[in-house]
Protein backbone atom coordinates (compact mmCIF):
# COMPACT_ATOMS: atom_id res chain seq x y z
CA UNK A 1 0.00 0.00 0.00
CA UNK A 2 0.92 3.47 -0.35
CA UNK A 3 1.45 6.01 2.15
CA UNK A 4 -1.45 8.85 2.80
CA UNK A 5 -0.26 11.35 0.08
CA UNK A 6 -3.97 12.35 -1.19
CA UNK A 7 -4.85 16.07 -0.38
CA UNK A 8 -7.77 15.06 1.17
CA UNK A 9 -5.74 12.69 3.74
CA UNK A 10 -3.49 14.21 6.73
CA UNK A 11 -0.20 13.63 6.06
CA UNK A 12 2.50 13.11 8.61
CA UNK A 13 5.24 15.66 7.13
CA UNK A 14 6.60 17.11 3.66
CA UNK A 15 8.09 15.06 1.16
CA UNK A 16 8.53 13.69 -2.03
CA UNK A 17 6.44 11.14 -3.33
CA UNK A 18 6.76 11.54 -7.32
CA UNK A 19 3.88 8.31 -8.42
CA UNK A 20 1.47 11.24 -9.67
CA UNK A 21 3.62 14.30 -10.54
CA UNK A 22 2.88 16.02 -6.93
CA UNK A 23 4.45 16.54 -3.84
CA UNK A 24 3.51 15.42 -0.41
CA UNK A 25 0.64 17.99 1.33
CA UNK A 26 1.46 19.77 4.44
CA UNK A 27 -1.67 19.35 6.71
CA UNK A 28 -2.57 22.86 6.51
CA UNK A 29 -3.10 23.05 3.15
CA UNK A 30 -6.15 25.70 1.91
CA UNK A 31 -9.14 23.93 0.25
CA UNK A 32 -8.16 25.75 -3.06
CA UNK A 33 -4.87 24.01 -2.90
CA UNK A 34 -6.19 20.63 -1.85
CA UNK A 35 -8.50 21.66 -5.47
CA UNK A 36 -5.87 22.03 -7.48
CA UNK A 37 -3.55 19.47 -5.69
CA UNK A 38 -6.93 16.74 -6.72
CA UNK A 39 -6.68 17.90 -10.43
CA UNK A 40 -3.27 17.59 -10.66
CA UNK A 41 -3.76 14.06 -9.57
CA UNK A 42 -6.26 13.46 -11.67
CA UNK A 43 -4.46 14.83 -14.74
CA UNK A 44 -1.39 12.88 -14.21
CA UNK A 45 -3.42 9.85 -13.90
CA UNK A 46 -5.39 10.55 -17.01
CA UNK A 47 -2.63 10.80 -18.87
CA UNK A 48 -0.95 7.68 -18.14
CA UNK A 49 -4.45 5.92 -18.83
CA UNK A 50 -4.66 7.46 -21.95
CA UNK A 51 -1.39 5.81 -23.12
CA UNK A 52 -3.54 2.02 -22.49
CA UNK A 53 -5.25 0.56 -25.67
CA UNK A 54 -6.34 -2.56 -25.30
CA UNK A 55 -9.45 -2.98 -22.45
CA UNK A 56 -7.59 -5.78 -20.47
CA UNK A 57 -4.64 -2.80 -19.78
CA UNK A 58 -7.08 0.12 -19.32
CA UNK A 59 -9.12 -2.03 -16.76
CA UNK A 60 -5.68 -3.17 -14.76
CA UNK A 61 -4.41 0.13 -14.40
CA UNK A 62 -7.69 1.45 -13.70
CA UNK A 63 -8.06 -0.34 -10.74
CA UNK A 64 -4.65 -0.24 -9.41
CA UNK A 65 -4.48 3.54 -9.52
CA UNK A 66 -8.15 3.78 -7.60
CA UNK A 67 -6.95 1.50 -5.10
CA UNK A 68 -4.05 3.95 -4.64
CA UNK A 69 -5.64 7.15 -4.54
CA UNK A 70 -8.19 5.52 -2.09
CA UNK A 71 -5.56 3.45 0.19
CA UNK A 72 -7.76 0.26 -0.57
CA UNK A 73 -6.95 -2.98 0.48
CA UNK A 74 -8.14 -4.68 -2.73
CA UNK A 75 -10.83 -3.90 -5.57
CA UNK A 76 -12.81 -5.15 -8.45
CA UNK A 77 -14.02 -4.17 -11.92
CA UNK A 78 -17.28 -5.35 -12.70
CA UNK A 79 -18.56 -4.83 -16.62
CA UNK A 80 -22.56 -5.64 -16.94
CA UNK A 81 -23.00 -8.15 -19.76
CA UNK A 82 -25.12 -6.92 -22.54
CA UNK A 83 -28.72 -8.55 -22.10
CA UNK A 84 -28.01 -10.50 -19.42
CA UNK A 85 -29.01 -9.45 -15.55
CA UNK A 86 -25.32 -10.37 -14.12
CA UNK A 87 -22.15 -8.62 -14.17
CA UNK A 88 -18.45 -10.25 -15.33
CA UNK A 89 -15.43 -9.09 -12.88
CA UNK A 90 -13.07 -7.97 -15.45
CA UNK A 91 -10.17 -7.11 -13.33
CA UNK A 92 -8.88 -7.56 -9.58
CA UNK A 93 -6.66 -6.02 -7.88
CA UNK A 94 -5.02 -6.41 -4.01
CA UNK A 95 -6.34 -9.99 -4.15
CA UNK A 96 -5.12 -13.02 -5.49
CA UNK A 97 -7.92 -15.92 -6.23
CA UNK A 98 -7.31 -19.30 -7.02
CA UNK A 99 -7.89 -20.39 -10.80
CA UNK A 100 -11.01 -21.87 -9.19
CA UNK A 101 -12.63 -19.42 -7.45
CA UNK A 102 -12.20 -17.07 -10.79
CA UNK A 103 -13.53 -19.62 -12.65
CA UNK A 104 -16.67 -20.72 -10.57
CA UNK A 105 -17.30 -16.59 -9.46
CA UNK A 106 -15.94 -14.64 -12.56
CA UNK A 107 -19.61 -14.21 -13.58
CA UNK A 108 -22.16 -12.89 -10.76
CA UNK A 109 -25.63 -12.45 -10.44
CA UNK A 110 -27.22 -8.79 -10.42
CA UNK A 111 -29.64 -8.65 -7.70
CA UNK A 112 -29.87 -6.16 -4.53
CA UNK A 113 -27.14 -6.40 -2.56
CA UNK A 114 -24.45 -3.76 -1.24
CA UNK A 115 -21.98 -4.56 -4.22
CA UNK A 116 -24.25 -4.84 -6.70
CA UNK A 117 -26.72 -1.45 -5.96
CA UNK A 118 -24.06 0.73 -7.93
CA UNK A 119 -25.00 -0.83 -11.24
CA UNK A 120 -28.92 -1.28 -10.69
CA UNK A 121 -29.33 1.60 -8.77
CA UNK A 122 -26.72 3.71 -10.81
CA UNK A 123 -25.50 5.40 -7.58
CA UNK A 124 -22.39 5.52 -5.48
CA UNK A 125 -22.64 2.80 -2.45
CA UNK A 126 -20.38 2.99 0.55
CA UNK A 127 -20.29 1.19 3.46
CA UNK A 128 -18.26 1.40 6.73
CA UNK A 129 -18.99 -2.07 7.91
CA UNK A 130 -20.13 -4.48 4.90
CA UNK A 131 -20.07 -6.92 7.02
CA UNK A 132 -22.88 -5.91 8.85
CA UNK A 133 -24.51 -4.00 6.40
CA UNK A 134 -28.36 -4.70 5.72
CA UNK A 135 -28.15 -5.16 2.07
CA UNK A 136 -25.15 -7.90 2.64
CA UNK A 137 -26.05 -10.84 1.09
CA UNK A 138 -22.95 -13.09 2.21
CA UNK A 139 -19.41 -14.06 0.19
CA UNK A 140 -18.43 -16.69 -1.76
CA UNK A 141 -15.98 -19.01 0.81
CA UNK A 142 -12.45 -18.03 -0.11
CA UNK A 143 -13.05 -14.29 -0.39
CA UNK A 144 -11.09 -12.00 1.92
CA UNK A 145 -13.29 -10.04 4.52
CA UNK A 146 -14.42 -7.32 3.67
CA UNK A 147 -14.85 -4.19 5.72
CA UNK A 148 -14.89 -1.00 4.33
CA UNK A 149 -16.48 -0.47 1.41
CA UNK A 150 -16.65 2.20 -1.92
CA UNK A 151 -18.88 0.99 -4.93
CA UNK A 152 -19.02 3.79 -7.95
CA UNK A 153 -20.80 2.84 -11.36
CA UNK A 154 -18.91 2.98 -14.98
CA UNK A 155 -21.33 5.35 -16.92
CA UNK A 156 -22.20 6.13 -20.64
CA UNK A 157 -24.41 8.31 -21.55
CA UNK A 158 -25.72 8.07 -17.75
CA UNK A 159 -26.17 4.31 -18.81
CA UNK A 160 -24.39 1.99 -15.93
CA UNK A 161 -21.86 -0.42 -18.04
CA UNK A 162 -20.57 -1.78 -14.59
CA UNK A 163 -18.80 -0.58 -11.56
CA UNK A 164 -15.39 -0.25 -9.70
CA UNK A 165 -15.33 -1.74 -6.19
CA UNK A 166 -12.62 -0.54 -3.33
CA UNK A 167 -12.67 -2.07 -0.19
CA UNK A 168 -10.80 -2.39 3.14
CA UNK A 169 -9.74 1.54 3.47
CA UNK A 170 -8.47 2.03 7.13
CA UNK A 171 -10.39 4.50 7.62
CA UNK A 172 -14.19 4.95 6.21
CA UNK A 173 -14.47 6.10 2.95
CA UNK A 174 -16.00 9.66 2.58
CA UNK A 175 -17.90 12.49 0.70
CA UNK A 176 -14.41 13.25 -1.25
CA UNK A 177 -13.48 9.76 -1.75
CA UNK A 178 -16.86 9.07 -3.23
CA UNK A 179 -16.90 12.03 -5.45
CA UNK A 180 -13.31 11.70 -6.68
CA UNK A 181 -13.79 8.28 -7.74
CA UNK A 182 -16.87 8.59 -9.58
CA UNK A 183 -15.25 11.48 -11.44
CA UNK A 184 -12.31 8.74 -12.27
CA UNK A 185 -14.65 6.49 -13.20
CA UNK A 186 -16.02 8.47 -15.49
CA UNK A 187 -13.14 8.95 -17.03
CA UNK A 188 -12.59 5.06 -16.87
CA UNK A 189 -15.49 4.52 -18.37
CA UNK A 190 -14.89 6.49 -21.62
CA UNK A 191 -11.67 4.80 -21.99
CA UNK A 192 -13.11 1.23 -21.37
CA UNK A 193 -15.37 2.60 -24.56
CA UNK A 194 -13.06 3.36 -26.39
CA UNK A 195 -10.65 1.13 -25.88
CA UNK A 196 -13.89 -1.56 -26.88
CA UNK A 197 -14.45 0.36 -29.74
CA UNK A 198 -10.76 -0.05 -31.08
CA UNK A 199 -11.03 -3.83 -30.24
CA UNK A 200 -13.94 -4.03 -32.68
CA UNK A 201 -12.65 -2.11 -34.88
CA UNK A 202 -9.25 -3.97 -35.23
CA UNK A 203 -11.69 -6.96 -35.68
CA UNK A 204 -13.88 -5.83 -38.08
CA UNK A 205 -10.43 -4.77 -39.86
CA UNK A 206 -9.38 -7.73 -39.91
CA UNK A 207 -12.30 -9.47 -41.07
CA UNK A 208 -12.11 -7.35 -43.77
CA UNK A 209 -8.77 -7.80 -44.62
CA UNK A 210 -10.22 -11.40 -44.51
CA UNK A 211 -13.28 -11.06 -46.55
CA UNK A 212 -10.92 -8.89 -49.33
CA UNK A 213 -8.16 -11.50 -49.20
CA UNK A 214 -10.90 -14.49 -50.00
CA UNK A 215 -12.99 -12.65 -52.47
CA UNK A 216 -10.02 -11.25 -54.56
CA UNK A 217 -8.76 -15.14 -54.31
CA UNK A 218 -12.08 -15.64 -55.31
CA UNK A 219 -12.22 -13.01 -58.27
CA UNK A 220 -8.35 -14.71 -59.30
CA UNK A 221 -9.54 -18.29 -59.67
CA UNK A 222 -12.75 -16.69 -61.36
CA UNK A 223 -10.87 -14.66 -63.67
CA UNK A 224 -8.47 -17.78 -64.49
CA UNK A 225 -11.43 -20.11 -65.29
CA UNK A 226 -13.01 -17.44 -67.63
CA UNK A 227 -9.93 -16.67 -69.32
CA UNK A 228 -9.97 -21.02 -69.18
CA UNK A 229 -13.61 -21.00 -70.63
CA UNK A 230 -12.68 -18.72 -73.06
CA UNK A 231 -9.95 -20.18 -74.76
CA UNK A 232 -11.85 -23.73 -74.34
CA UNK A 233 -15.02 -21.75 -76.27
CA UNK A 234 -12.91 -20.27 -79.22
CA UNK A 235 -11.17 -23.75 -80.06
CA UNK A 236 -14.56 -25.52 -79.51
CA UNK A 237 -16.11 -22.75 -82.21
CA UNK A 238 -12.61 -23.35 -84.17
CA UNK A 239 -13.63 -26.76 -84.18
CA UNK A 240 -17.58 -26.06 -84.59
CA UNK A 241 -16.79 -24.46 -88.18
CA UNK A 242 -14.25 -26.71 -89.05
CA UNK A 243 -16.29 -29.72 -88.66
CA UNK A 244 -18.99 -27.55 -90.59
CA UNK A 245 -16.82 -26.90 -93.31
CA UNK A 246 -15.46 -30.75 -93.53
CA UNK A 247 -18.91 -31.63 -93.05
CA UNK A 248 -20.16 -29.46 -95.73
CA UNK A 249 -17.31 -30.88 -98.17
CA UNK A 250 -17.70 -34.41 -97.02
CA UNK A 251 -21.77 -34.18 -98.21
CA UNK A 252 -20.56 -32.42 -101.42
CA UNK A 253 -17.97 -34.87 -102.24
CA UNK A 254 -20.50 -37.38 -101.89
CA UNK A 255 -23.21 -35.54 -104.30
CA UNK A 256 -20.36 -35.62 -106.49
CA UNK A 257 -19.00 -38.35 -106.99
CA UNK A 258 -22.40 -40.56 -105.96
CA UNK A 259 -25.50 -38.65 -106.97
CA UNK A 260 -24.11 -36.64 -109.45
CA UNK A 261 -22.61 -39.25 -111.29
CA UNK A 262 -25.65 -41.38 -111.26
CA UNK A 263 -28.69 -38.95 -111.69
CA UNK A 264 -25.92 -37.15 -114.90
CA UNK A 265 -26.40 -41.82 -116.18
CA UNK A 266 -29.92 -41.60 -115.53
CA UNK A 267 -30.52 -39.12 -117.67
CA UNK A 268 -28.49 -40.15 -120.30
CA UNK A 269 -30.05 -43.53 -120.04
CA UNK A 270 -33.76 -41.48 -120.72
CA UNK A 271 -32.75 -39.28 -123.27
CA UNK A 272 -31.44 -42.42 -125.04
CA UNK A 273 -34.78 -44.93 -124.32
CA UNK A 274 -36.54 -41.66 -125.50
CA UNK A 275 -34.51 -41.34 -128.99
CA UNK A 276 -35.22 -45.37 -129.32
CA UNK A 277 -38.87 -44.27 -129.19
CA UNK A 278 -39.24 -41.66 -131.68
CA UNK A 279 -37.42 -43.94 -134.12
CA UNK A 280 -40.02 -46.74 -133.11
CA UNK A 281 -37.22 -49.27 -131.11
CA UNK A 282 -39.55 -50.30 -128.88
CA UNK A 283 -37.50 -52.93 -127.63
CA UNK A 284 -34.50 -51.25 -127.42
CA UNK A 285 -36.17 -48.19 -125.57
CA UNK A 286 -37.31 -50.46 -122.91
CA UNK A 287 -34.57 -51.54 -121.90
CA UNK A 288 -32.81 -48.06 -122.12
CA UNK A 289 -35.71 -46.88 -119.35
CA UNK A 290 -35.15 -50.05 -117.23
CA UNK A 291 -31.42 -49.11 -117.33
CA UNK A 292 -32.71 -45.53 -115.97
CA UNK A 293 -34.58 -47.24 -113.17
CA UNK A 294 -32.15 -48.78 -112.12
CA UNK A 295 -29.73 -45.91 -112.22
CA UNK A 296 -32.45 -43.97 -109.90
CA UNK A 297 -32.94 -47.23 -107.09
CA UNK A 298 -29.47 -46.29 -106.69
CA UNK A 299 -29.55 -42.87 -106.39
CA UNK A 300 -32.37 -43.43 -103.73
CA UNK A 301 -29.83 -46.07 -102.20
CA UNK A 302 -27.22 -43.39 -101.95
CA UNK A 303 -29.40 -40.31 -100.69
CA UNK A 304 -30.18 -42.86 -97.91
CA UNK A 305 -26.85 -43.26 -96.79
CA UNK A 306 -26.12 -39.76 -97.01
CA UNK A 307 -29.14 -39.02 -94.88
CA UNK A 308 -28.34 -41.92 -92.55
CA UNK A 309 -24.39 -40.30 -92.16
CA UNK A 310 -26.14 -37.09 -90.98
CA UNK A 311 -28.32 -38.82 -88.60
CA UNK A 312 -28.78 -41.96 -87.64
CA UNK A 313 -32.87 -42.94 -87.26
CA UNK A 314 -31.86 -46.68 -86.76
CA UNK A 315 -30.40 -45.30 -83.35
CA UNK A 316 -33.72 -43.54 -81.91
CA UNK A 317 -35.78 -46.61 -83.37
CA UNK A 318 -33.99 -50.08 -82.40
CA UNK A 319 -31.34 -48.01 -79.44
CA UNK A 320 -27.29 -47.82 -79.50
CA UNK A 321 -26.60 -51.46 -79.45
CA UNK A 322 -28.50 -52.17 -82.75
CA UNK A 323 -27.58 -48.73 -84.43
CA UNK A 324 -23.98 -49.56 -83.59
CA UNK A 325 -24.18 -52.90 -84.77
CA UNK A 326 -25.66 -51.85 -88.09
CA UNK A 327 -22.40 -48.77 -88.14
CA UNK A 328 -20.28 -51.81 -88.11
CA UNK A 329 -21.99 -53.51 -90.93
CA UNK A 330 -22.38 -50.37 -93.27
CA UNK A 331 -18.20 -49.76 -92.37
CA UNK A 332 -17.56 -53.43 -93.42
CA UNK A 333 -19.99 -53.18 -96.49
CA UNK A 334 -18.81 -49.63 -97.90
CA UNK A 335 -14.43 -50.47 -97.07
CA UNK A 336 -14.56 -54.37 -97.14
CA UNK A 337 -12.75 -54.33 -94.19
CA UNK A 338 -14.38 -56.86 -91.94
CA UNK A 339 -15.99 -55.61 -88.88
CA UNK A 340 -16.35 -57.59 -85.64
CA UNK A 341 -19.20 -56.44 -82.95
CA UNK A 342 -19.89 -57.92 -79.74
CA UNK A 343 -22.00 -56.95 -76.93
CA UNK A 344 -20.76 -57.62 -73.40
CA UNK A 345 -23.72 -57.41 -70.25
CA UNK A 346 -27.24 -56.05 -70.39
CA UNK A 347 -27.77 -53.49 -72.77
CA UNK A 348 -30.12 -50.77 -71.83
CA UNK A 349 -31.41 -47.39 -73.62
CA UNK A 350 -29.52 -44.61 -72.48
CA UNK A 351 -30.56 -40.71 -72.79
CA UNK A 352 -30.69 -40.07 -76.12
CA UNK A 353 -27.61 -37.24 -75.86
CA UNK A 354 -25.41 -39.93 -74.35
CA UNK A 355 -26.55 -42.59 -76.86
CA UNK A 356 -25.62 -40.18 -79.63
CA UNK A 357 -22.31 -39.52 -78.00
CA UNK A 358 -21.17 -43.15 -78.31
CA UNK A 359 -22.69 -43.95 -81.65
CA UNK A 360 -20.44 -40.71 -82.87
CA UNK A 361 -17.71 -41.78 -80.79
CA UNK A 362 -17.68 -45.56 -82.61
CA UNK A 363 -18.29 -43.74 -85.95
CA UNK A 364 -15.30 -41.80 -85.77
CA UNK A 365 -12.59 -44.35 -84.36
CA UNK A 366 -14.12 -46.99 -87.75
CA UNK A 367 -13.86 -44.05 -89.72
CA UNK A 368 -9.81 -43.62 -88.70
CA UNK A 369 -9.17 -47.24 -88.67
CA UNK A 370 -10.84 -47.12 -92.50
CA UNK A 371 -8.53 -43.97 -93.89
CA UNK A 372 -5.53 -44.22 -92.23
CA UNK A 373 -4.97 -47.93 -90.30
CA UNK A 374 -5.24 -50.32 -93.60
CA UNK A 375 -6.23 -52.98 -90.81
CA UNK A 376 -7.17 -56.54 -92.04
CA UNK A 377 -10.06 -56.23 -89.57
CA UNK A 378 -11.64 -54.31 -86.98
CA UNK A 379 -13.28 -55.66 -83.37
CA UNK A 380 -16.04 -53.57 -81.42
CA UNK A 381 -17.15 -54.17 -78.33
CA UNK A 382 -19.64 -52.65 -76.19
CA UNK A 383 -19.46 -53.33 -72.30
CA UNK A 384 -22.65 -52.51 -70.14
CA UNK A 385 -21.88 -52.21 -66.47
CA UNK A 386 -24.34 -51.26 -63.64
CA UNK A 387 -22.95 -47.80 -63.58
CA UNK A 388 -20.99 -46.99 -66.96
CA UNK A 389 -20.60 -48.29 -70.69
CA UNK A 390 -17.40 -49.27 -72.25
CA UNK A 391 -16.91 -49.07 -75.47
CA UNK A 392 -13.55 -50.65 -77.44
CA UNK A 393 -12.74 -50.55 -80.90
CA UNK A 394 -9.56 -52.31 -81.81
CA UNK A 395 -7.66 -52.86 -85.36
CA UNK A 396 -4.32 -54.36 -87.01
CA UNK A 397 -3.44 -51.74 -88.76
CA UNK A 398 -0.05 -49.72 -89.21
CA UNK A 399 -0.80 -47.50 -85.96
CA UNK A 400 0.16 -44.24 -84.35
CA UNK A 401 2.61 -42.29 -81.95
CA UNK A 402 -0.50 -41.76 -79.35
CA UNK A 403 1.04 -38.48 -77.70
CA UNK A 404 2.38 -36.80 -81.53
CA UNK A 405 -0.92 -38.03 -83.12
CA UNK A 406 -3.77 -37.14 -80.63
CA UNK A 407 -2.08 -33.43 -80.18
CA UNK A 408 -2.41 -32.96 -84.11
CA UNK A 409 -5.66 -34.95 -85.35
CA UNK A 410 -9.03 -33.20 -84.89
CA UNK A 411 -10.94 -36.94 -85.27
CA UNK A 412 -9.30 -38.12 -82.30
CA UNK A 413 -9.82 -34.81 -79.77
CA UNK A 414 -13.43 -35.18 -80.60
CA UNK A 415 -13.33 -38.39 -79.44
CA UNK A 416 -11.76 -37.28 -76.19
CA UNK A 417 -14.09 -34.28 -75.63
CA UNK A 418 -17.24 -36.07 -76.27
CA UNK A 419 -16.16 -38.64 -73.53
CA UNK A 420 -15.22 -35.87 -71.36
CA UNK A 421 -18.65 -33.96 -72.65
CA UNK A 422 -20.38 -36.77 -69.95
CA UNK A 423 -17.28 -37.11 -67.83
CA UNK A 424 -15.67 -40.14 -69.03
CA UNK A 425 -12.57 -41.30 -69.90
CA UNK A 426 -10.25 -42.33 -72.65
CA UNK A 427 -7.31 -44.19 -73.11
CA UNK A 428 -5.54 -44.70 -76.37
CA UNK A 429 -3.09 -47.66 -76.91
CA UNK A 430 -1.30 -48.01 -80.64
CA UNK A 431 1.78 -49.91 -81.63
CA UNK A 432 3.49 -49.80 -84.51
CA UNK A 433 2.90 -52.22 -87.08
CA UNK A 434 0.80 -53.98 -84.44
CA UNK A 435 -2.47 -51.90 -84.54
CA UNK A 436 -4.36 -49.49 -81.98
CA UNK A 437 -7.19 -49.70 -79.55
CA UNK A 438 -9.50 -46.62 -78.34
CA UNK A 439 -11.51 -47.29 -74.49
CA UNK A 440 -13.88 -44.90 -74.35
CA UNK A 441 -15.87 -45.16 -70.24
CA UNK A 442 -18.75 -43.37 -69.74
CA UNK A 443 -20.66 -43.45 -66.28
CA UNK A 444 -24.48 -43.51 -66.62
CA UNK A 445 -26.40 -40.98 -65.28
CA UNK A 446 -27.98 -42.21 -61.52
Amino acid sequence: MCPSTLPWDTAPAVGADKRYGHEMVPRTMTTDAQSLERLRALYNLSLELSGEQSVDSVLSTALRQCLDLTESEFGFIGLVVPDRPVMEIAAIEGFHPAASFFADYRVIPLRPNIFANSVLENRAVRSEDALADPSRVGQPAGHPPVRTFLGVPLRIDDRPIGMIGVANRSSPYTDDHEQLTLTYAAQIAILIRNAQLLEELKRSNEQLETTVDNRTRELNRAKDELVAKATDLREALTQTVDAQERERKRIAQDIHDGLNQLLIGALLQVKSGKDRMSLGNLETADEALDSALGVLRQVDAEIRRVVHHLHPPNLEALGLAAATRRLGERFEEYSDIPCEFQIVGNQQRLPPALEIAIYRIVQEALQNAGAHAHPTKVRVVMSFEPDAVTVVIEDDGTGFDVETVVAGHYGLRTIRDRAAEFGGALVMTSTAEAGSRIAVTIPLPA
